[in-house]
Parts: structure tokens; sequence; C-alpha cells
């Protein structure tokens, strides 16, 4: 009899006792995790700052190549800022919006590649050519895209504004360098340097 009780207790105890050891499990789970602010499901200024980093200095460094491997540099750089976004339920409309502009110069970049230029090497990354004759109709699309995404984010609930404003001024600052292919080099460093001066 006093077996069965006390194995009655054992068990019980066991039991009881589960929930306190699932709740350490799980907060060292969330130590583990530190560092990746899209675990936590919560707006940050870590995460958004990243996205608008990626944004603006990748396609600054995009403008530097000739401007047939440029697209296919605009959207690397667009995938790379998309990803960081990728399966947060919180930032899902900057999701939806970088991944926009992201499908448009995949599409631009897989119809108009141009097989007769080699690609072209900058640090880790590699770039193809699209066809001279394709680039007026690539900018109009990406610039549209863009705009697109611009409106996606703006109209992002209250209590995002804040983050996904500075995301849609960094497609903005995007969209101005994309018009300004044309401007001299200094005026273009110029107009560039006037963007970075806008207030956040």
């Amino acid at each position: 009899m006093f077996t069965m009780v006390f194995r009655f207790l054992l068990i019980a105890a066991l039991v009881t006792a589960h929930p306190v050891f699932a709740s350490e499990g799980g907060g060292g789970n969330e130590g583990g995790g530190r560092g990746d602010n899209l675990n936590t499901n919560t707006l940050n200024a870590s995460t958004t700052g990243r996205v608008v980093d990626i944004l603006t200095r990748g396609f600054g460094k995009c403008k530097r190549l000739p401007r047939i491997y440029r697209y296919d540099c605009y959207w690397k750089t667009y995938k790379k800022a998309s990803d960081v976004l990728r399966g947060s339920l919180v930032y899902s409309e900057a999701h939806k919006a970088i991944s926009g502009v992201e499908d448009t110069l995949r599409l631009v970049v897989r119809n108009n590649v141009d097989p007769s230029k080699k690609p072209v090497r900058r640090g880790l990354n590699t770039y193809r050519a699209i066809h001279e004759a394709a680039i007026p109709e690539a900018k109009a699309r990406t610039e549209r895209a863009m705009d697109q995404a611009q409106t996606v984010l703006l109209r992002a609930p209250d209590n995002k504004q804040t983050h996904f404003a500075r995301i849609a001024d960094a497609v903005n600052s995007n969209k101005v360098l994309l018009r300004s292919a044309l401007l001299p080099g200094g005026l273009l460093r110029f107009a560039w340097h006037l963007m970075q001066l806008r207030p956040v």
C-alpha cells in the first residue's frame, strides 16, 4: 500500500513540475534567439533600420555599375531587404511592399537578360546584364512598383507608421536615384546628398 501511495505522489509531483520545466525551457529558447528581432514579432528600430540600410546603401552601390547591370543589382538589393522581413506578422505589410518591387525587378531581369554580355563581379556578388534597349521599360516598371510599395507602406495602421514611413522614405530615395540616372555624375551625387539630409 505504501509503495502504491509513494508512486502516486511521485507521478503527481512530476506532472505538476512539468509546466515549470517547460516554462524555464521556453525562457532559455527565447534567450537563445536573442538578436533575431523578427522572432519577437514586434516593431523595433533594429529591424527597421536594417531594411532601410540595405535599401539605401545597396541601391547606392548599384548606381556605380554600368547601367545594363544595375537592374540585377537592384533586384538583389530588394530581395535581401525582403528576406529580412519574411515570415514576420507585424511587418507583413512592409514585406508585401518590398517583395512587390523585388518581384518586378526579378521579372525585368529574367525577361531581358542579355546573354551576349558577361556577368560582372563586385565583391561576393555577380550581376547579369539586360539589353540596353530594355532599360527605358525596365525603369518605368520599377518606378511603378516603387510607387505601389510606397502606397502600401504609407497606408499602414497608425501604430506602424513611424517604422513604415522610414522604409517608404528609403524606397522614395531609391526612386529619386532611379529617375536621376541621366544626370551628370556631380549633380547626381549632390541630389543623393540632399536626400540624406532629409529629416527622419
